[in-house]
């Protein structure tokens, strides 16, 4: 079952560069403005939905790619939405 995640990076380039990556290795995403709560220095984030956030990780590991957070995003509505950190 797919689940929906939420990447946190420290600059919009380190974000967009992740999103790079994970596109030559098949994996879809999109850059988005994170929500205020998850903001620390960069606004922008990576979104994306996979069965396993264990294979964004290991791409990220053989690039020396640091996501800031990885949250997984639980509920539907804005206003049900909850963001658990999973690393």
């Amino acid at each position: 079952m797919e689940k929906e995640y939420l990447l946190s990076f420290s600059s919009f380039y380190k974000a967009a560069y992740a999103q790079e990556v994970l596109e030559e290795e098949g994996i879809r995403s999109s850059l988005r403005r994170l929500p205020a709560e998850l903001i620390h220095s960069c606004g922008t984030g990576l979104y994306l939905r996979t069965g396993s956030i264990q294979q964004v990780v290991d791409v990220f590991d053989g690039r020396q790619i640091v996501p800031r957070g990885i949250f997984e995003i639980q509920g539907r509505g804005r206003e049900e939405r909850k963001y658990r950190k999973v690393q």
